[in-house]
């Protein structure tokens, strides 16, 4: 989930907005300002609904923040990398590139998330009924909203509906138990598909009106977050089943020696033409002379506006050679491709006693996929 608008870092941790977001934080106000507030009082105007509409939204989703910074922390603490957090349609997402090593660690980093949701109602409740704990004040009503909003996050982050967080506590207690994570992961992934049927089943009951409490707004609600989640377990099964497939071959089996190359004095637009391949690979060396002076990754390109292209020295762009992040020839691809989707590289320079070897790049590796799907699928 790649973020739309970034918001700066807490602790280290990148946070952003997916533009999704906005139609959840719109809608949410929206659902405040016009329906639940002025149904509690209903003789105010839309001079106090509005305000409190969107105090509660900000709040809500700084606690949704707060629940998936907790996620990102316990990582950090386990050294796991986390590229950051971003806010979307559905709530939040960790981007924790990696997985836990061991069942406990899961356990603990799936758990903080709904532990912290319910230790935020619990401030939000005392906070309420320090407020006076009715119905008559605008602000105790907003708490109330907040602490029990927390408390069904908590809640229902703890179902067992893989790849939430109730879902990787239940494979984290699987795997303990059976010491494979392979297997845990599938019958995780089974239930967490299970749960997404019945979300889309009680959605459309909601729909033809089987279910008189249930609203059309609410009904559809569920089919969607019903088909998000069942494309999720797949996807998260696979990705097992991915990551299991890349462990099989090692960096000097999936590397090129045939990578683009330009002085660190032409411009940028001068060493791309003379490197069609750049495009393709995603990166480009640059030499001075015979010397390796740095590599350009893809993701300095893109920062950089075409209008430069031609004004701009390669050497001015590159990653200089002792910062360049390198592999061993003996380096797993499933571990390059976590370290690219961590410190968001297009390749890796394969590297034995100081000596460049060749060049992994993210395009050999899609290539690789694709060509084994069907032994994946």
């Amino acid at each position: 989930m790649r973020s739309s608008v970034k918001l700066g870092s807490i602790f280290g941790v990148p946070i952003g907005l997916n533009y999704s977001w906005f139609l959840t934080f719109g809608f949410v106000i929206l659902i405040l300002a016009i329906r639940v507030y002025p149904d509690i009082f209903p003789d105010s105007g839309a001079r106090l609904y509005w305000p409190m509409a969107i105090v509660s939204g900000v709040l809500f989703f700084a606690s949704i923040l707060t629940h998936e910074m907790a996620h990102s922390l316990i990582a950090k603490a386990y050294g796991i990398p986390v590229k950051g957090i971003t806010l979307f349609i559905f709530g939040g997402v960790s981007q924790i590139t990696k997985e836990a090593a061991r069942p406990l660690a899961e356990f603990i980093m799936a758990f903080a998330g709904p532990a912290t949701s319910v230790l935020l109602a619990g401030v939000f409740g005392l906070l309420w009924w320090l407020a006076g704990a009715g119905e008559d004040k605008p602000l105790a009503v907003v708490l109330e909203w907040l602490w029990l909003m927390n408390l069904f996050l908590g809640a229902f982050n703890l179902a067992p509906g893989f790849p939430m967080d109730g879902g990787r506590i239940l494979r984290s207690a699987l795997w303990g138990i059976t010491g494979n994570y392979r297997q845990s992961t599938r019958w995780a992934s089974r239930v967490g598909q299970f749960m997404a049927y019945t979300l889309m089943a009680v959605g459309f009951a909601g729909i033809l009106r089987l279910i008189p409490w249930l609203d059309p707004v609410g009904s559809l609600w569920l089919i969607v977050l019903g088909m998000f989640l069942e494309s999720a377990a797949r996807q998260s099964w696979r990705q097992v089943r991915t990551l299991e497939f890349l462990k099989t071959f090692r960096a000097r089996d999936i590397m090129t020696t045939d990578f683009p190359t330009g002085e660190a004095s032409a411009s940028i637009a001068e060493v791309l033409a003379a490197n069609p391949v750049a495009a393709r690979v995603g990166c480009v060396f640059v030499v001075e002379g015979e010397r390796v002076a740095g590599l350009i990754q893809a993701d300095a390109l893109r920062g950089l506006s075409r209008a430069r292209w031609q004004t701009t020295p390669a050497g001015e762009l590159m990653t200089p050679t002792v910062r360049v992040r390198v592999v061993s020839p003996e380096e797993d691809a499933a571990s390059i491709l976590q370290t690219m989707e961590a410190e968001d590289l297009s390749c890796l320079p394969v590297v034995e006693g100081g000596r460049l070897l060749g060049l992994v790049s993210r395009e050999g590796l899609a290539r690789l996929l694709v060509g084994h799907r069907e032994l994946i699928a």
